[in-house]
This record gives structure tokens, sequence and C-alpha cells, in this order.
């Protein structure tokens, strides 16, 4: 594999996490797993495929999924999706995974588009600037 693993570990990335990245990289290089056959597959096949790799969990595929531009995804397990679910329907409390999942039921087949909402209005709402405060 063409990057030594302590070049990895000086742009951030955890000693598993590099692990993780040169399992998958082995797996592409000699076959066990093949992009063309990956981008065909339907989103749970990609899941139960890419999951069984250790380090890449479901909230790392339906990630990419989400990038790679799939029409129907949701992260339920992102903590800013759960959040902009719990403001856009005014909960009281942060909903589960499977809360967000029966909400994001409704959003079908385009979930990939709500998804990218909710991400896109909790970075801005992370960047507005908050009032200072008053003195009295």
């Amino acid at each position: 594999m063409g990057v030594h693993p302590a070049q990895l570990r000086k742009a951030g990335l955890s000693w598993r996490k590099v692990g993780t990245l040169r399992d998958l990289a082995g797996r592409l290089s000699d076959g066990r797993l093949d992009p063309k056959v990956l981008t065909s597959q339907p989103d749970n096949e990609i899941v139960a495929e890419l999951t069984v790799i250790p380090g890449i969990g479901p909230w790392t595929v339906h990630g990419a999924l989400l990038l790679l531009g799939r029409e129907d995804v949701v992260v339920p397990g992102d903590l800013r999706v759960r959040k902009a679910v719990k403001a856009a329907y005014r909960l009281d409390h942060l909903p589960t995974q499977q809360e967000v999942l029966a909400i994001a039921a409704k959003w079908r087949p385009y979930r990939s588009l709500a998804t990218s909402y909710l991400f896109t209005a909790t970075f801005a709402q992370a960047k507005t600037p908050r009032a200072a405060p008053r003195s009295a």
C-alpha cells in the first residue's frame, strides 16, 4: 500500500483507523472487494458486505452511500441528524436511531435529500453567530 502508516498517523488518524483503511485497501487490491460490483448492489447488501470489515460500521457505510449519491439513504446514528430531527419536529428529546428511521420513512424515496438538508441546517446553525449578552 502506497502510504506508510506513520504518515497516516501524522495526518491525524488513529492506529485503529489506519488499520481499517489498510484492511479496506487490501481487500480492494486483492479483489475481495470489487468497486464495480459494490456500486451495482442495493444499499443493504453494501452495508452487509462492508460492515464485516473491522472498524467499518453502518454509520460509515451510510455516510459513504450518501456521499456517493445514492437517493434513499439516511444516517440515523449521526448525532447532527438526530439533533436536526429533534429541532425540525420539535421533539422534547433526542430521537433514537429507530425514531429517526420511523420519521424518515415519510421521506422515501428521497431520504438522501432530506438528510442533506438536515446536515446543512445543522452546519448553518452552528455557523450563526450568537448575540453577545447585553449588560444591564
